[in-house]
């Protein structure tokens, strides 16, 4: 069976929004203002249409030109049952949500960078994990295990006449029995890699040895919750090119009280 035309999957994804409205041909052809045999030929995918008439008729269904086209869905639009749109709309209005979403997006815009270092075959075994305790990225770099953990750079704070730029180190939760472990050791993980969006806006990252991060004068294996982050860019230790700051952990000295690991 040949497969179906582009005038073909469009019709039939108008046929799709129009009956999830509950509408006849008819409805949709008054709210477009066309006649309902020309939405017929459209859903049937006998009519080449206009941009224009696109937009009636994606106006018409209350949805934008981008929804319209979006042939085929999105996995996690089946699993919800519900349209991407609407999907980002509930994560617009919630607070947790939206810090959520950003949380997850500096994870997968580093991934992507992570995998082309796979690619050029500068790392291995590059693995992701979503579960609590562990570090984000586990990879491998000259025979060694490394642990990376990805974390974004503290929003402006308006009540701060000097707000320069700090990144909190606190995992997200306690642990099972309450007790206040959220706290980073200086063997956690290996390199922290630092999203600046909340500050410029784009999705670029600064990285880190956690062998150079601050630790807490009470605790010398816990590393300081606020650590301050270049406003300038990449500079000290601190390193636009994940490449780079892998290389300069091999070559910082564990500090006193680091495990095997950091």
């Amino acid at each position: 069976m040949p497969e179906a035309s582009i005038q073909e999957k469009v019709g039939a994804r108008i046929r799709e929004l129009r009956k999830a409205h509950g509408w006849t041909l008819e409805r949709l052809a008054e709210h477009a203002g066309k006649h309902y045999t020309y939405i017929g030929g459209l859903e049937r995918g006998d009519r080449n249409a206009t941009l224009g008439v696109l937009h009636d008729v994606a106006t018409a269904l209350g949805v934008s030109l981008q929804r319209l086209f979006r042939l085929a869905p999105h996995p996690l639009e089946s699993e919800l049952n519900a349209d991407g749109e609407d999907i980002l709309s509930a994560i617009e209005r919630g607070f947790r949500a939206k810090i959520d979403a950003k949380g997850k997006l500096a994870e997968y815009f580093l991934h992507r960078e992570l995998a082309v270092l796979q690619e050029r075959r500068i790392i291995q075994g590059l693995r992701w994990s979503d579960r609590d305790g562990e570090p984000d990225f586990t990879l491998i770099f000259r025979g060694r295990p490394i642990r990376v953990e990805c974390k974004n750079i503290r929003s402006p704070d308006g009540k701060r006449r000097r707000d320069s730029y700090r990144v909190e180190l606190q995992k997200t939760r306690n642990s099972m029995d309450g007790t206040p472990t959220r706290a980073y050791r200086v063997d956690h993980f290996d390199i922290l890699s630092v999203c600046l969006f909340n500050r410029t806006g784009s999705w670029t990252y600064l990285h880190i040895s956690a062998r150079r991060l601050a630790r807490r004068r009470e605790a010398h294996d816990l590393l300081d919750i606020m650590q301050p982050v270049p406003e300038q860019g990449a500079g000290g230790f601190w390193w636009a090119g994940f490449e780079q700051a892998l290389v300069d952990h091999e070559e910082a000295k564990p500090a006193k009280g680091a495990g095997v690991g950091a």
